[in-house]
C-alpha cells in the first residue's frame, strides 16, 4: 500500500481514494513488485487522466526546478 500511494501521489493526484490504491497494490503484486511494468500500466489507464487527476494538476515554473 506504501508502494501504491507514493505512486498515486507522484503520478496522479494528491488525495487517492482507498479503492485507487487497491487496484494499484493489486498490479503491483501481479508484476512481481516490478516498479516499471506499473509505472506504465498507471500512465496508460484512465484513472490517470480522470476529472480528479486533470483538475489537481501543479505546474512549477523553472525557477522551482532549479531549487
Amino acid at each position: 500500500m506504501f508502494l501504491a500511494d507514493k505512486l498515486y501521489r507522484f503520478y496522479v493526484a494528491e488525495n487517492p481514494s482507498r479503492s485507487d490504491l487497491e487496484i494499484i497494490k493489486t498490479k503491483i503484486i501481479d508484476n512481481k513488485f516490478e516498479i516499471f511494468p506499473t509505472v506504465k500500466w498507471l500512465l496508460e489507464n484512465d484513472m490517470m487522466y480522470s476529472d480528479k487527476s486533470m483538475n489537481n494538476i501543479i505546474y512549477k515554473n523553472p525557477l522551482e526546478l532549479v531549487i
